[in-house]
């Protein structure tokens, strides 16, 4: 495993220098930063500073911040174009590397202010991203809406934790404990400290400004914002829930409720979609409907399948993006009606798109499959009648993924008289860097089934 992380981190410096050394030092500075990271993970434990602040690292901050590296590095694959046209590649190199440090400091700061302060950090670099390097000039409106969107519903959320830290004289991960209050103070909680996280995943009713970036971002925009900003949703949902009290009952009631009508209307709405970019950025609203769904659930299946969700579907869905954006640089649009009979020129890729596509809607042998049952099993246990909604939600995720894969590599050849370059091996190492880890992390299902069972032991 070592040499072959070793043969992956050489290729990627030997793929950058062989076109100058424009981002050296991104490669040097990032190896230096992964290599000190996993040197301080059996230092770095919670309670103990470091450099004057305080970390922590359990199993949900390892997995995400090994998440981050690993599609840190799918960014510059894939951002090739950036580099070959000379298209500020220094800054858009600063850029991806200060996002990086941003997400390193908030998945292992154990303070409540500082993780806010992170959390907002990393919109600035993401916007500029998304702005600097789009492709249209509508990439300024969705700007406009990923910023305002995200901005508008975080200020309740900096007040409640200035109150929190009034009234329990801290805001550590370990000392601030359940809030207990009447139900209706302690909802109208819940709902402040969740209202920015929700935004974020993104939920349903507020998803406007997802399909948005996602359609207007470069590559590189689209596989940070599916891979690890997303995330952040479910990892600050999972941190500030534990002491909501007596509001996340109530609470659980409603977004449960409306997730599930979510994941009904967004998978009618993929239906009716002809843009390739646009129908992907929804389906990851289906998908975080389920996660926001597991979460709430309270359940120790809930929140099993959600951790294993996070990190499927930001491997996964930042594959479709990337094998999108493939199409879109050879044909120039993103639209069903054109792109058709794609496994007539490109057929390797049609292959590629059909496991990215079996990954997404949770088929064997992915590690999605297992994190669909375990959030049928804690949302299940929350409400029985639930049993009857659920799988029509996951029938509708079926149905426009197959509709999106049938109908772009199947049909009638639009652009007869056109020459296509050939596939490249940065192209296929990119998109084999995205299947390996999806298909592969189920090997490590025992460990999450022995957790499961010792948990259940306990509570015998």
């Amino acid at each position: 495993m070592i040499k072959l992380i070793f043969c992956f981190l050489f290729s990627v410096i030997r793929l950058y220098l062989s076109r100058g050394y424009t981002v050296f030092w991104f490669c040097g500075v990032f190896l230096i930063l992964i290599i000190l990271f996993f040197s301080f993970n059996n230092i770095l434990l919670p309670g103990m500073n470091f450099l004057g602040y305080s970390f922590m690292l359990d199993s949900l901050t390892y997995g995400l911040i090994f998440l981050s590296f690993w599609i840190a590095f799918l960014m510059f694959f894939s951002s090739y174009r950036v580099l070959v046209s000379n298209f500020s590649p220094k800054y858009f190199s600063f850029l991806v590397l200060l996002l990086i440090v941003i997400l390193l400091i908030t998945f292992s700061v154990r303070n409540y202010l500082y993780f806010y302060f992170m959390f907002e950090a990393s919109l600035i670099p993401t916007l500029l991203i998304i702005v600097g390097w789009g492709y249209q000039p509508e990439r300024l409106q969705a700007g406009v809406y990923f910023l305002f969107y995200t901005l508008t519903v975080s200020l309740p959320l900096l007040l409640t934790f200035i109150w929190l830290s009034l009234n329990n004289q801290s805001l550590d991960f370990f000392y601030l404990f359940s809030f207990e209050s009447s139900s209706i103070i302690s909802f109208f909680v819940c709902l402040t400290l969740s209202g920015a996280f929700l935004v974020k995943l993104p939920i349903f009713i507020f998803h406007l400004w997802l399909p948005k970036a996602h359609v207007e971002a470069p590559v590189a925009g689209s596989i940070i914002l599916a891979g690890v900003l997303l995330k952040l949703g479910g990892y600050g949902l999972i941190r500030v829930l534990r002491f909501c009290g007596q509001g996340l009952i109530i609470a659980s009631y409603f977004i449960i409720g409306l997730r599930l009508i979510g994941i009904f209307y967004v998978g009618l709405i993929c239906c009716r979609l002809n843009d390739f970019k646009a129908l992907v950025a929804y389906s990851s609203v289906s998908h975080m409907a389920i996660v926001i769904s597991g979460i709430f659930s309270y359940y120790l299946w809930g929140y099993r399948g959600s951790f294993i969700i996070i990190i499927s579907h930001g491997i996964s869905s930042s594959g479709l993006f990337c094998i999108v954006n493939i199409y879109y640089e050879r044909l120039g649009r993103r639209s069903f009606f054109i792109n058709k009979g794609l496994i007539l020129v490109m057929p390797s890729f049609t292959l590629i798109i059909f496991i990215l596509a079996a990954s997404n809607i949770a088929a064997p042998p992915t590690i999605n499959l297992l994190s669909e049952i375990f959030l049928m099993g804690g949302i299940i246990s929350y409400r029985s009648f639930i049993i009857i909604i659920f799988p029509i939600g996951s029938f509708l995720g079926a149905v426009f993924t197959i509709f999106m894969f049938s109908y772009s590599q199947h049909g009638s050849l639009y652009y007869r008289s056109f020459r296509y370059p050939l596939c490249s091996f940065r192209e296929f190492h990119i998109l084999f860097l995205h299947i390996l880890p999806v298909n592969l992390l189920v090997l490590k299902c025992d460990y999450f089934i022995v957790i499961l069972y010792l948990n259940s032991l306990i509570k015998i």
